[in-house]
């Protein structure tokens, strides 16, 4: 999306992902000048159920306006979430404010996001560094695309990376070496399945998979996956759940259109929560706020306009940003642990078991 058209921004993002999105457009609005990174080329796939549940639905009309039909998938809406306690027993968890979840594709869906902010937008560039000094943070940044360094300045910096945050190793070191890590793992494909399409599944037996396996659709095509603690092999679990539905629920594949992989950790669960240091926040993911399943997008969301409201209270009136957004968001943490705990209740174990 072109070289930076200034040097000096009053805050840069990195990530153009809800949290990074929510973020950019409450300091847009503010009047801030905000560009955002991305390492990615734009619009970028994320592994992800593509549920947008009530939550994210208000947010998202108050800050972000209709959500276009361009990023729904067909089913549209999702009735609910099916939980399977083992391939005969299971229990509804209905969508029951609106006539149903959107069912979406991450990709335009944050895109659409992205590009509603009215952000400056920088893809396919990655921070390779950055320094911190009394009035002003330094980044080095490479633009993959012309493959050159790129030098700006910034008065805030936020992280919006996701689960594996660069900003955070380097502000904490030590925090990072005490977080455990799980690969996701999915596929699309095209075949048939008795599954109902229009509720998400959960199979909660851990024979199937470390965390829970997944089953969905999307533009027909059947999308599942499971979660694995890093270090144990992949094939074995995703080999024992795909025969399972293909006996229990006729799956019947033909040919494989995507498979995706993607690192997730255990901090949301463990309630272990970085929320940055000095002008440095970080939001999403980045600072643990993942709810129990994996939903993602509201905490992202909230967490994303938190920060920004602590960021333009710090700007316009003086204070401590992080002190202002660590008290934002001390219901979002709670209501994190309490989703984990609720999650645990549900499944009769623990949901993150590494």
């Amino acid at each position: 999306m072109g070289n930076f058209p200034k040097e000096n921004y009053d805050i840069v993002i990195i990530g153009a992902g809800p949290s990074g999105a929510a973020t950019a457009k409450y300091l847009v609005n503010e009047g801030f000048n905000v560009l955002v990174i991305e390492k990615k080329k734009l619009p970028r796939y994320k592994i992800c159920s593509g549920i947008i549940f009530e939550k994210s639905q208000e947010i998202i009309e108050k800050h972000f306006g209709k959500i276009p039909q361009s990023v729904y998938a067909t089913p549209n809406l999702l009735k609910g979430v099916r939980l399977w306690t083992d391939t005969k027993h299971f229990s509804d968890w209905p969508f029951s404010k609106y006539a149903g979840a959107p069912n979406i594709w991450r990709s335009e869906f944050d895109y659409w996001l992205i590009k509603n902010s009215g952000a400056e937008i920088k893809d396919c560039c990655l921070l390779n560094g950055f320094t911190d000094h009394d009035n002003f943070i330094a980044l080095k940044c490479f633009d993959i695309t012309n493959k050159e360094i790129m030098k700006i300045k910034c008065k805030y910096l936020v992280s919006a990376e996701g689960s594996k945050s660069v900003i955070r190793a380097k502000l904490d070191p030590e925090f990072e070496k005490d977080i455990n890590w799980f690969i996701a793992y999915q596929n699309y494909y095209e075949g048939i399945c008795d599954l109902d399409p229009y509720s998400y599944h959960g199979f909660l037996e851990q024979q199937y998979s470390n965390v829970y396996a997944w089953f969905s659709v999307k533009d027909n095509l059947l999308v599942f996956g499971i979660a694995v603690k890093k270090g144990n092999k992949v094939s074995p679990y995703l080999n024992k759940y795909t025969e399972m539905l293909e006996k229990r629920f006729g799956l019947k594949l033909r040919k494989l259109a995507r498979k995706t992989s993607c690192m997730g950790n255990n901090m949301c669960a463990t309630g272990r929560f970085y929320l940055g240091k000095g002008n440095i926040l970080i939001v999403g993911e980045a600072a643990g706020f993942l709810n129990a399943f994996g939903e993602g997008i509201s905490c992202a969301l909230t967490s994303g306009l938190y920060a920004a409201e602590a960021i333009s209270k710090s700007i316009k009136h003086g204070g401590n940003a992080l002190e202002t957004y660590t008290e934002l968001t001390k219901t979002e943490r709670r209501q994190t642990r309490i989703s984990w705990r609720l999650g645990a209740k549900v499944a009769g174990r623990e949901l993150l078991p590494i």
